[in-house]
């Protein structure tokens, strides 16, 4: 009766497959995905504009933070720079600058946070 009772179990529950070591399995699992976020977290870290798709002709010249989410920004938009107010609802423009600043009087006028981009 046994072999009879063999016979009507599907083949591949009957097949051994390879015995799996879950442990290496989990722990190989952390480490790729442990992987892809520190590559991610590199890349928004490094902002490489032209591996990410970034324009030369827009950057941000400096920034002010002017409260948890409010900022002022000087824009460098081809030839020209902007001063634009950022905040959490809206993006507004506060006018072209006559004389643009030079990289190095950014960070000395608007005291905060000054980064270049490009």
């Amino acid at each position: 009766m046994r072999p009879f009772v063999l016979l009507l179990w599907p083949a591949p529950l009957l097949a051994q497959g390879p015995e799996i070591r879950w442990d290496s399995w989990a722990l190989s699992s952390l480490l790729v995905i442990g992987l892809i976020l520190v590559l991610g977290w590199l890349l928004r870290k490094l902002r490489l504009p032209g591996a990410l798709g970034g324009s030369r002709q827009l950057r941000i010249v400096a920034s002010l933070a002017l409260g948890h989410r409010e900022r002022l920004l000087v824009v460098q938009v081809g030839e020209e720079q902007w001063l634009l107010g950022v905040s959490a609802q809206q993006i507004a423009s506060l006018g072209k600058l006559d004389k643009p600043l030079a990289p190095e009087q950014a960070g000395g006028l608007l005291r905060g946070r000054s980064h270049e981009q490009g």
